[in-house]
């Protein structure tokens, strides 16, 4: 998995924040997934912020991820949304055509 982690802060209105470090690659991105689905099913708060401010690599796989999070968050009523995203990581959301939906920025 070599520097991929992922740490959890609650707000005060319930809003989790998944703070993401490393490279999302096929190593990681199952943690990934699990983690985002785990916090939507078991703390299921209104909404989960995914920061990825250290982030330095996604590729397909991690993009997925992501994805499949959303979807599951959708469902149960969560909004997921991805924030602080670096250069790298807009042009691969943008060049996959999801930087809006993962985001929220039109």
């Amino acid at each position: 998995m070599g520097n991929f982690t992922i740490s959890t802060s609650l707000a005060a209105d319930g809003t989790s924040t998944i703070h993401v470090r490393g490279d999302i690659d096929i190593a990681a991105s199952e943690d990934l997934k699990a983690a985002l689905v785990n916090e939507v099913t078991q703390r299921r708060p209104p909404r989960l912020v995914v920061d990825m401010l250290q982030v330095t690599f996604i590729d397909s796989t991690g993009l997925a991820a992501l994805l499949a999070a959303q979807r599951a968050a959708r469902g149960l009523g969560t909004s997921l949304v991805v924030r602080q995203v670096s250069t790298f990581l807009e042009r691969q959301f943008r060049m996959a055509g999801i930087y809006e939906v993962l985001t929220g920025n039109r």
